[in-house]
């Protein structure tokens, strides 16, 4: 069992296997009068085909009180190797362990046993 000290984002990208390095700190935006406030995580596994790369952020769209939690899922090895580029949204309201993991479970497509 791992142990995490922090809130229900931290808790769930390390549950599955994703960090935080310092590398995704030019994926990442802080600040009191940034646009679009993001943090990233991210996760390698080599396969087969090539290192596949994940990138997950999460953003706040203010506007609509959103939490946005986008992937992008690429093999490095091969020029335009993209191959998922989705995000998913929910309700600042709805903000809960429970949903932020429905929300990540819909979102990560389960193909790190297959790899």
């Amino acid at each position: 069992m791992f142990k995490v000290t922090g809130g229900i984002i931290k808790a769930e990208m390390t549950g599955r296997g994703y960090k935080h390095r310092s590398v995704e700190d030019q994926f990442s935006i802080r600040g009191q009068y940034a646009r679009n406030l993001q943090f990233a995580y991210s996760k390698e596994m080599p396969s087969a085909s090539g290192l596949i790369a994940d990138l997950v952020y999460f953003a706040v769209d203010i506007h609509s009180e959103k939490l946005i939690i986008g992937l992008f899922r690429e093999n490095t090895d091969i020029e335009n190797g993209v191959m998922v580029n989705a995000s998913r949204s929910l309700s600042l309201g709805d903000f809960s362990q429970e949903t932020v993991a429905r929300e990540l479970d819909k979102l990560i497509p389960r193909i790190w046993h297959e790899l």
